[in-house]
């Protein structure tokens, strides 16, 4: 029996100040994808992936994922309102017993748990999100410009850690380095339509910029 996917979105239409962003999309996610979401700047690629994750609500069509099928999203500006620490945010929504996880992530990243949010540079806030959303270990991660804020060493445990997880994920980087390394498959945002393509990252690269120049 094949199995269910782990997100599947139907007919999804949405519009923002009466301009239409996306109208009749339809995609699927399987269980193992590792996607890369792609697409011109503005085409709505990190709208595309917050209503992935539940946020936004399309103004018609469904959403939909399994039950027991755990959606994490990691966005470019987490909320930190409220925490005293990295630490507090990267475990808040863990169990106690659960903790471990996050000083696990926190020592491959290097990042320091007790450092305030207010006072963290960017990367440190990113690592502190990136740490929350792996030891959550969802079944799909969704992540949305990991890489930012990054140095050349917390970006290559992350890449060998995604390389590594048996969670699906979608990433959305303009790091092609990154993608091509990890990406197995393309969903190419263009116009308000998804086109999936079942391909490396590089192939679907080359492949784009020969439909582009004819």
């Amino acid at each position: 029996m094949a199995r269910a996917p782990l997100l599947q979105l139907t007919d999804i239409s949405l519009t923002f100040g009466g301009n239409p962003v996306f109208s009749d999309m339809s995609l699927v996610v399987q269980e193992g994808d590792r996607l890369a979401l792609v697409g011109r700047n503005g085409s709505g690629k990190s709208t595309l992936m917050k209503v992935m994750a539940g946020l936004v609500l399309p103004d018609t069509g469904r959403v939909v994922t399994p039950d027991g099928v755990r959606v994490g999203y990691m966005e470019q500006d987490p909320d930190f309102a409220g925490f005293a620490t990295l630490g507090d945010f990267a475990t808040a929504t863990l169990d106690p017993s659960e903790a471990w996880r996050v000083e696990a992530a926190a020592e491959g990243l290097k990042l320091r748990l007790e450092a305030e949010p207010g006072r963290a540079s960017g990367g440190e806030r990113r690592r502190a999100a990136l740490a929350r959303l792996l030891a959550e270990a969802p079944e799909l991660m969704l992540l949305d410009e990991p890489t930012n804020h990054l140095d050349i060493e917390a970006i290559g445990w992350l890449e060998r850690n995604l390389l590594e997880t048996r969670a699906g994920f979608v990433l959305l980087s303009h790091d092609r380095a990154f993608l091509t390394a990890l990406a197995r498959g393309t969903l190419w945002l263009d116009r308000g339509v998804v086109r999936r393509q079942d391909q490396g990252f590089a192939a679907f690269e080359a492949w784009r910029e020969k439909t582009w120049e004819e």
